[in-house]
């Protein structure tokens, strides 16, 4: 079963991401780093935890790379959204939009991935609730065009097709099952992509 981090204080998490932003890069996010930007309550130190499994500090709390961008202004909800579809990964699968879903659907999909009682699960929701609200999941990716810098290949007079030109979209969806022994999972999944994908 997978277990997911929660922050008790989970209401101070949007408030901690607002202090690393206006702080220097610590050399490691301590719990002495914490303290020093007014997080002192010990229910607080559960922040760093949560921030390894986002993948904002290493193993031995050294800021990472997507620590730099939590810590930009600009990129701070995207790559938070980012990173909550990585770590709750499962939940996803089982609805794509797990974010957006019903209180009930959310708090039922992670009781059946971790397999944890009623306060466990709420524990995990009440944290998955605050980091989804400072997230944004509804941006797009830029796309990146190939730079041709050999400018010897391309021609002073280019044709002009007189064809009528077509729009085609081709979608490649990939999906990735969790590794879980109960099938109510899987079964959960495939009817969310007949629902959802399925016309």
């Amino acid at each position: 079963m997978t277990d997911y981090p929660y922050m008790i204080s989970n209401n101070k998490i949007s408030k901690i991401i607002e202090k690393i932003q206006q702080a220097a890069r610590p050399a490691k996010f301590t719990q002495e780093v914490l303290k020093n930007l007014g997080f002192t309550s010990t229910n607080d130190r559960a922040f760093i935890p949560l921030a390894k499994k986002l993948g904002f500090l290493s193993e031995d709390g050294t800021p990472t790379s997507l620590y730099d961008q939590l810590k930009d202004t600009t990129t701070t909800k995207t790559v938070l959204a980012t990173q909550i579809r990585s770590l709750y990964s499962e939940i996803f699968a089982i609805n794509m939009n797990i974010h957006k879903a019903p209180d009930a659907e959310i708090k039922g999909a992670i009781g059946r991935v971790t397999g944890k009682d009623e306060e466990g699960v709420a524990r995990i929701y009440n944290t998955f609730k605050a980091l989804c609200n400072i997230a944004d999941f509804d941006y797009s990716a830029p796309i990146e065009e190939p730079v041709d810098e050999d400018n010897s290949n391309i021609p002073t007079n280019p044709v002009v097709s007189t064809q009528p030109s077509t729009t085609q979209f081709h979608y490649n969806i990939q999906i990735h099952l969790p590794a879980t022994t109960d099938i109510s999972v899987y079964n959960a999944i495939f009817k969310s992509l007949k629902e959802n994908l399925l016309m």
